[in-house]
């Protein structure tokens, strides 16, 4: 089965590949990756999706496919929202396992994605927390597995 990770681009890295580590820790290992991008955090979106095929292979997956969304200005909330249904529909229309992650990005990005997976009812909308600011801008590997949660508020709500 198909398993699509659907993503937002942010400043840093570790906020965008921490929580796919975590899930790929908990056995959700995507076959495909979407994340939204801008020009001005291009830089981070790289090497963040390189990194994210590193993950998925080191953890038994084929290199995942990665498809990149780069909107012109971050308040385009109309394209953030064409971004979201296009992957959700082309996760949906592959029968795949939907995740929507809504840890990195802007809140509003953030707020967007969560209200778009609520409404599509994928099947994971993840968030990773961490327990304290100690570890801001760690990667997964170098936090603490006790300071870090991935939580699925599929679950929760």
């Amino acid at each position: 089965m198909d398993r699509v990770w659907i993503t937002n681009g942010s400043t840093s890295i570790p906020p965008v590949v921490n929580p796919l580590i975590a899930a790929c820790h908990d056995g959700y290992v995507p076959t495909d990756i979407y994340v939204l991008n801008n020009p001005i955090i291009d830089d981070v979106t790289d090497a963040a999706t390189s990194l994210m095929k590193t993950v998925v292979t080191s953890q038994g997956g084929e290199e995942p496919s990665i498809t990149v969304e780069t909107i012109e200005e971050e308040t385009d909330f109309e394209a953030i929202i064409a971004y979201l249904q296009s992957a959700i529909e082309t996760g949906d229309d592959a029968n795949a396992d939907i995740a929507v992650d809504i840890s990195p990005g802007r809140r509003f990005w953030s707020v967007i994605s969560f209200q778009a997976g609520i409404k599509r009812n994928v099947d994971h909308l993840y968030y990773s927390h961490v327990e304290t600011e100690a570890y801001f801008g760690e990667t997964y590997p170098t936090i603490p597995r006790t300071a870090i949660n991935l939580i699925d508020f599929t679950e929760v709500i």
